[in-house]
């Protein structure tokens, strides 16, 4: 059995493929015997692979959120079972533990000790009757062709290059710039907490009720970008009564664009075997590896549809699927966080005496390689803009410093790119070649253990 998917297009280690897309290839038989042959099927695999080195040792798990299959139709005419087209598609979304996302792309990731993975296969099957058979062969034949699924996503609106500056004439006091800042931008108020070396950690809560107005951050909504693109903001810091505290939180203020991995691994009752407990204080001096697989693919209440350019094909599609009580059957969450870029400040200017407005923006990471996803309620790869202003080291007791953390959507290109793509490639779906970046990683890793 030998499995040809076409030319490839564009250049990677293995098939890849783009969002909306569907592969296509052919299935050529060689030997005798064609007439013993049962049936023919080809299956799309989607699986999570998260390692995770804890307490007790190391615990693997391998989740399969998708299994997508077709039953290709036998022929009916010897001369024609030799070979076997077969078309079939990629599912754009998947549904898991409730929750409905796209697909995720292929994606490798190590840090500080937990790995997360997204690898995708192609599976081709064809069952000989065994009863009939007097020649010494298995009656199962099954070839994996590992793929890659680089989806192209985009931000839901179109971006805004700038946000405007609050109008003077609408309100002259600007208590809240919440009120002036035009459409299309979201303001969020940053949290006042007092420094972890202050007198005031006993009572955090004291005397910060007045600061809670006090600073603004502006950002164009929704909170969708494409990577690499800069994210404008808008600071508003805002103490009438306290004009000299204003200018010198100015000189304090931090913007943080951070990327976050969250992944939970399958229980093991292995594990436990190894884990430390309370009931005994010794240790092992090895640790232990455990490994589990949990297939999540119960065939879905709404089913992917099938398209297939052929007339006498059969096909089924599992989309994942399944309750809330799978969530039993895995670990607590394991948080990985680093930081991706930083924001710059380009203009500051005094609205009114104790109130500055301050114009920046922050980097959506590197051009093309990002993309926010999500597998049902085990793994996740989010964005975060973290803005803290600080309190002088000298004024820790006196004045507290401010916080505020934000979820944005990042997305592999601009709003306007894909549909200019889509038309000069004659409609074929172009893959997001710049998320392999992180697989690249992966094999730089493979050859520094090798050494």
């Amino acid at each position: 059995m030998t499995i040809d998917l076409g030319r490839r297009l564009w250049g990677t280690s293995s098939p890849a493929y783009g969002l909306h897309d569907k592969i296509e290839g052919s299935i050529k038989l060689s030997g005798h015997h064609h007439e013993l042959i049962e049936d023919i099927s080809v299956t799309l695999e989607g699986s999570l692979v998260t390692t995770v080195l804890g307490d007790g040792g190391i615990a693997r798990s391998n989740t399969l959120f998708m299994h997508h299959a077709i039953f290709l139709p036998l022929a009916s005419h010897p001369a024609e079972r030799d070979e076997y087209p077969f078309t079939i598609s990629i599912p754009s979304e998947i549904t898991l533990q409730g929750v409905t996302a796209l697909t995720p792309p292929s994606f490798y990731r190590l840090h500080l000790g937990v790995t997360g993975e997204i690898v995708y296969s192609l599976k081709i099957s064809m069952t000989r009757q065994a009863s009939r058979m007097s020649f010494k062969r298995e009656p199962t034949e099954t070839q994996t062709i590992s793929i890659l699924y680089f989806p192209k996503t985009r931000p839901s609106d179109p971006p805004l290059a700038d946000i405007p500056k609050p109008l003077s004439d609408r309100d002259p006091h600007f208590s809240s710039p919440s009120v002036n800042i035009a459409e299309h931008v979201d303001t969020f108020p940053l949290s006042p907490r007092w420094s972890p070396v202050s007198s005031h950690t006993k009572h955090p809560l004291a005397s910060l009720e007045s600061f809670k107005t006090s600073v603004f951050f502006s950002i164009p909504a929704p909170q969708s970008f494409a990577s690499g693109e800069p994210i404008p903001f808008f600071l508003s810091l805002v103490f009438p009564d306290s004009p000299a505290q204003a200018a010198l939180y100015t000189k304090t203020i931090t913007v943080t664009l951070m990327k976050q991995l969250t992944v939970r691994s399958a229980k093991s009752h292995l594990r436990k075997l190894f884990s430390r407990s309370k009931n005994s204080p010794s240790r092992f001096s090895s640790p232990k590896s455990s490994k589990s697989s949990t297939p999540l693919h119960s065939r879905s209440a709404s089913p992917v549809p099938f398209e297939d350019d052929s007339d006498d094909a059969s096909s089924h599609s599992d989309s994942s699927s399944s309750s809330p009580a799978d969530l039993d059957k895995y670990g607590p969450p394991v948080v990985r966080r680093w930081k991706l870029t930083s924001g710059h400040l380009e203009t500051r200017s005094e609205y009114s005496e104790g109130v500055y407005l301050l114009r920046g923006w922050i980097s959506a990471g590197e051009l093309g390689r990002g993309c926010s996803w999500k597998v049902g309620q085990i793994a996740q790869l989010q964005y975060f803009l973290e803005v803290e202003i600080a309190s002088p080291a000298a004024m820790e007791d006196h004045i507290p410093a401010f916080r505020l953390e934000k979820e944005i959507e990042i997305t592999t290109d601009c709003w306007e790119m894909m549909n200019r793509e889509l038309q000069s490639m004659g409609g074929i779906p172009t893959p997001a070649l710049g998320l392999e970046r992180s697989l690249l990683e992966k094999e730089s890793e493979y050859e520094i253990m090798l050494r």
